[in-house]
């Protein structure tokens, strides 16, 4: 996002609008709501009251679903068994509200798919300033500044099958926003052997798409193909 501004020097004072009690108490209350909320997960029973979605004949005795309920509520995650990392997924993006909206459904698609996650990380924030004239002749020494500010997040997937990350990740890239920018990096774990499995499987087979062709140019490539050289990278 560019913003447009001039080059100005100014004191000004910063305004809260709560005063430092207000916030104080603010902060205190929304603490005793999570444990709560917390506590009535760790129940038996969700004291769970359903609510009209709308007033029509049709659907007025249909209850808005609990998974509706709970967009209301922080993202629930499940607790890690071993804390094996399997995938990171880092965003970025110049709108911070639409950075955390991912980061929340990304972590409540991983809720349902079982896969343990961490809570949203904040990295380092990019910030930039561009500098250029606002005119090549009459106004050449007006100064124009051109501020943009990248925002980035992450996520950590832990203990989950491959196959459910890559679950996750498609159902993600498929919803995905545009003016925010995904980059997903998967682990993977072998054993301690993976070495002398190598060793026993069976030598590659190159295709024989070269064969009786008498260019020299397929020769050549087919020589290279053949190649120690070649088959030491593979």
């Amino acid at each position: 996002m560019l913003k447009l501004g001039y080059r100005s020097f100014s004191i000004r004072s910063r305004v809260f609008k709560l005063s430092p009690q207000e916030y104080v108490n603010q902060v205190q209350q929304e603490k005793i709501e999570n444990e709560q909320f917390k506590q009535t997960l760790s129940q038996d029973q969700l004291e769970y009251n359903p609510k009209i979605l709308s007033s029509h004949k049709l659907t007025k005795t249909r209850p808005i679903p609990i998974n509706v309920e709970l967009l209301k509520y922080k993202p629930l995650r499940l607790p890690k068994t071993h804390g094996d990392e399997m995938a990171t997924l880092t965003l970025r993006g110049y709108d911070e509200d639409n950075l955390i909206r991912v980061g929340e459904f990304a972590l409540r698609t991983a809720y349902y798919l079982g896969i343990p996650m961490s809570p949203l990380m904040a990295l380092k924030t990019e910030k930039r300033l561009y500098t250029v004239i606002k005119s090549p002749f009459a106004q050449a020494k007006t100064k124009q500044n051109f501020h943009r500010i990248t925002y980035k997040k992450k996520l950590v997937a832990y203990d989950a099958n491959p196959e459910i990350i890559d679950l996750w990740l498609s159902y993600i890239n498929k919803n995905k926003f545009s003016d925010v920018e995904y980059k997903a990096t998967v682990s993977s774990y072998e054993s301690l052997n993976y070495h002398e499995e190598l060793k026993s499987l069976q030598e590659f087979n190159l295709p024989d798409a070269y064969e009786g062709i008498e260019d020299p140019v397929a020769k050549k490539v087919q020589e290279l193909l053949h190649s120690d050289s070649f088959k030491k990278h593979l």
